[in-house]
């Protein structure tokens, strides 16, 4: 009895482990988005017809901010030298341990020409609103309270949370999915 408890206990850290390690996932995986739809146009990433054939280009839209106010992406973009884009929710245990670390970018390089465009996928107006505020998070925040029904995450095939896009002033992207001290170091190459 004793040592069926010790390998349960074991199992149950394990399981804590991978979650909290690990990235807030939706149920729906991306062939299956891409075979409802037929095509790709919903994805995050496009040609550049006019230059580079694998230039990434952010898909611009429209949110309201924390105020009601409606912000275009492209529009915060277009003000930075580097953009953040940042996919996250209230309830993402991930997403809360990576908060200190986009604090931390933010005000080390908010000033140089850094911007972060927050983009909640919570689905509760209280619990984005709150953690906007308790957290401290300075910058522009987004969001339609749809979750993972969110069009815009759609468009950007957010299949797990946190999901990080770095963007250059014309629109590029220029990194995916990046974050800690990775997120941190490409920043500070990239500013200047």
């Amino acid at each position: 009895m004793m040592k069926n408890s010790k390998t349960l206990l074991i199992f149950m850290a394990f399981i804590s482990l991978v979650f909290a390690i690990g990235s807030c996932n939706t149920s729906t995986n991306k062939s299956e988005k891409e075979s409802q739809t037929g095509s790709k146009e919903d994805s995050v990433l496009t040609e550049d017809n006019n230059n580079e054939v694998d230039k990434k280009v952010a898909i611009d839209f429209k949110l309201n901010d924390i105020e009601g106010k409606n912000v275009s992406l492209m529009s915060e973009v277009s003000k930075n030298k580097l953009t953040i884009l940042d996919f996250w929710a209230s309830w993402c245990r991930p997403c809360m341990e990576e908060m200190p670390n986009m604090i931390n970018i933010y005000d080390k390089y908010g000033n140089k020409g850094l911007g972060i465009v927050g983009v909640s996928l919570d689905d509760s107006e209280q619990d984005w609103k709150g953690t906007v505020k308790s957290k401290g998070l300075k910058w522009t925040q987004l969001s339609d309270l749809k979750g993972w029904e969110s069009p815009v995450a759609q468009k950007y095939n957010v299949q797990s949370i946190p999901y990080i896009l770095v963007i250059d002033q014309k629109g590029n992207i220029i990194a995916e999915d990046i974050r800690g001290t990775e997120l941190e170091e490409f920043v500070a190459t990239n500013i200047e």
